[in-house]
């Protein structure tokens, strides 16, 4: 029995099966004060079944039991970092721990938290020090609160199970008046990680609790943390009736539903930035770098001001396929992906992000671990510093590494960084009031924080000692229906899952988007669900469900009538499952809409030649081709059409038309030595596709062979013997 299914099982107050387990494997580990603990708790529960077996009841057996169980979880999570320091003694998370043997207790370390950040407080405030004294204090005391920081980090990550006396200092911290918001949100993002490594209901309430601050930075990390772990390793809290009972008092609260639902979409968003920067690289990049380059190629150098001028854009720029790209990136940065990431994620190689707790600092001018910050901000490009301070895109992380970039740029880089800034600022507004301006909402305050979670996880050096949380979110998406508890808090909410479900569809997630458009749409008589219709008819179709796709497109197609998009996959739907007469027919709605739209002639003629009703596809052929002459594909399906009906000489100056100028076209060569052949040219006909014969070809020759055949063109034995001749002469067996 592994440790999981320890915690498990004692949660469900099983104690005969667990309890020699974990007097084995206490005994195994050799840990006294382990051991003593333990044994306290056997022999509680020995009594405990003497007094039943000697007939005494005692009223608080269940109580007893209950507290056993609890003693003994925190055992095992005790027992499980134990042994997994002694198995790997130079991970990070045990080299952590090992650093933090010279100090006593976590009461200790809230209390050199409190305690540093009160002096920095009073120095900062202090206006009878002078400057020179100022900054010396400052600066041991900077020292002094990096150091309580990094122990609190490192003592909360590698903590183990919460109890009383720990919740009651978590609280304290976070509601201490002396530590600022930005160790607040770092202590959160520790907790967070800790939860991830191990499972411990009491750190879940803890983040689910701090969710109700009235600081955005810490709320929203807590609630991303939340929602990440209660999403993973939901059945190690499904017990907790504790934390249930404190979720249903949050369920009629709009903006928390609100809340959960923009974070899941944020977190399942996030598992798509490698495609996103695959896009970015492969896509958009060469489009923007090819309009540069004609740029330069047509002018000469590209002036620097001329990127900045005015506020326009260049005039390469106004190229449209430029254009369309460089909306498309920003739609994608609106949505809330991660477009800078493949940026950034080569810049983390800097020292500052050697240290663990680092990777959540959030962004401050006042870092005294950035000292280029304080250079760059008296510099020309302290504007640009403020401006990223107030309002920039870039997550936390992103920053530190554009500072640290930054300060390696040299005057000309300073400069044009200067003219962009400046340039971004409305005309008679001042630097300072435009920083004010630019406030971060609590979106970009979760955004960002998850941006940095996933640099985290997929950047930091040691990452592989790290389970990827992105991973299994992006191989089991979140939604209302990932765990009983969360569909009784979002099921009701039917707007903000209408929304999420559309958004999985448009990530691609469709198998989860599904789940929660058949949960929406039940009613197949209501007008305002027919796009939902059409949305669970297009997840079923790009899942191979063809069938529940048809009837889903069918329902939309009968409560909103002469929908084009409905109709046209519906079609298609028919035509690939081989039901041609109902695509003729969709075809033949969706031309009564659009009579000129050439695909739709195109298919629907297919579909009726198909259905053997070439004298009712050949006019739609005939005037497709008529709508777009320099098609070849269509002049040669007007060709073969034409040929079936019999009219071959018709047919002929088609594919004459096609030979004259692309003689080595297959298919026009194989109906020209089609047409010799019937003609009764057999050798003409079989030296003109001699020459490329292959086992495709001779496959399309026979299949339109048995047509002609069926529809009594040719007969059956002279198409054998053609085929035939070709086939044994391609094979190197005719004489």
């Amino acid at each position: 029995m592994d440790y999981h299914q320890i915690i498990t099982q004692l949660r469900s107050f099983n104690l005969a099966e667990t309890f020699p387990e974990i007097r084995r494997k206490a005994e195994q580990i050799g840990n006294w004060s382990l051991t003593e603990d333990v044994e306290r708790q056997w022999t509680t529960y020995q009594q405990m079944l003497q007094f039943m077996l000697q007939g005494m009841n005692d009223t608080q057996s269940e109580q007893i039991r209950r507290s056993i169980c609890q003693q003994l979880e925190i055992a095992v999570g005790r027992m499980e970092r134990m042994e997994r320091m002694a198995k790997s003694p130079t991970d990070k998370y045990t080299c952590a721990r090992k650093s933090l043997n010279n100090i006593p207790s976590f009461e200790s370390v809230v209390s050199g938290m409190e305690k540093v950040s009160a002096e920095m407080a009073q120095t900062r405030g202090d206006g009878l020090l002078r400057d020179s004294v100022r900054q010396y204090q400052m600066e041991r005391l900077e020292e002094a609160h990096e150091s309580a920081m990094v122990n609190l980090f490192n003592w909360t990550w590698t903590s183990e199970l919460w109890q009383n006396t720990d919740v009651a200092l978590a609280n304290q911290l976070i509601l201490s008046d002396c530590v600022s918001s930005a160790d607040k949100a770092v202590f959160i993002s520790a907790v967070t990680l800790s939860l991830l490594e191990f499972s411990d209901p009491a750190k879940l309430l803890f983040l689910l609790d701090c969710y109700l601050m009235g600081d955005v930075l810490v709320a929203q990390r807590s609630l991303t943390g939340f929602i990440a772990v209660f999403h993973l390793n939901f059945n190690d809290y499904k017990t907790c009736e504790e934390l249930r009972n404190r979720l249903q008092i949050y369920r009629d609260d709009p903006n928390f539903v609100h809340d959960i639902y923009s974070t899941m979409m944020q977190l399942q968003m996030s598992c798509t930035t490698e495609s996103v920067s695959s896009k970015i690289r492969n896509d958009i990049m060469p489009a923007f770098m090819q309009g540069l380059a004609m740029k330069k190629k047509g002018k000469g150098s590209l002036d620097a001001n001329e990127l900045m001028k005015n506020g326009e854009n260049p005039e390469w720029m106004a190229d449209e396929k430029v254009n369309k790209k460089i909306h498309e990136m920003t739609e994608m940065q609106l949505e809330g992906a991660d477009v800078y990431y493949a940026s950034f994620v080569t810049l983390k190689g800097f020292s500052f992000f050697s240290q663990m707790p680092h990777w959540f600092y959030p962004f401050s001018q006042e870092n005294s671990l950035v000292p280029e910050l304080k250079k760059m901000l008296s510099g020309k490009i302290g504007n640009l510093i403020k401006v990223m301070l107030s309002g920039s895109p870039f997550c936390d992380s992103d920053r530190y590494s554009f500072c640290f970039t930054l300060a390696n740029v040299g005057q000309i880089g300073e400069s044009v960084l200067e003219q962009q800034v400046s340039s971004q600022i409305p005309e008679g507004m001042d630097i300072e009031d435009f920083a004010k301006k630019e406030q971060v909402s609590k979106k970009d305050r979760r955004r960002h924080y998850i941006f940095d979670l996933y640099r985290f996880f997929n950047a930091y050096p040691y990452k592989m000692q790290f389970a990827n949380p992105f991973d299994r979110i992006k191989e089991n998406p979140i939604t209302p229906f990932s765990n009983e508890w969360l569909k009784e808090l979002l099921l009701e909410h039917q707007e903000e899952m209408e929304q999420y479900a559309d958004f999985l569809m448009r990530k691609e997630f469709y198998q989860p988007a599904l789940q929660l458009f058949d949960a929406i749409v039940t009613n197949e008589f209501d007008p305002a669900m027919a796009d939902m219709w059409q949305k669970k008819g297009f997840c079923h179709q790009k899942l191979n469900n063809s069938r529940a796709a048809i009837h889903a497109y069918t329902v939309a197609d009968s409560i909103k009538p002469n929908s084009k998009w409905t109709l046209s996959h519906l079609a298609s739907l028919c035509m690939m499952m081989g039901k041609m007469e109902e695509a003729a027919s969709y075809y033949k709605n969706l031309l009564e809409i659009s009579p000129d739209n050439g695909k739709y002639l195109l298919h629907a003629a297919q579909a009726l030649m198909n259905c053997d009703r070439h004298d009712e596809a050949t006019p739609l052929l005939y005037k497709a081709a008529y709508l777009d002459e320099s098609s070849i594909p269509l002049q040669l399906q007007l060709a073969w059409c034409l040929m079936v009906e019999g009219k071959t000489d018709e047919a002929m100056k088609y594919v004459m038309k096609v030979l004259s100028g692309e003689s080595d076209n297959e298919s026009a060569n194989i109906l020209f030595s089609i047409a010799l052949m019937m003609e009764g040219k057999m050798q003409e006909g079989y030296h003109t596709l001699l020459p490329m014969a292959s086992k495709h070809v001779i496959s399309e020759l026979r299949q339109k062979l048995e047509i002609l055949c069926k529809h009594k063109r040719t007969d059956n034995m002279t198409a054998t013997l053609f085929t035939d001749a070709l086939s044994l002469q391609m094979n190197g067996y005719a004489e």
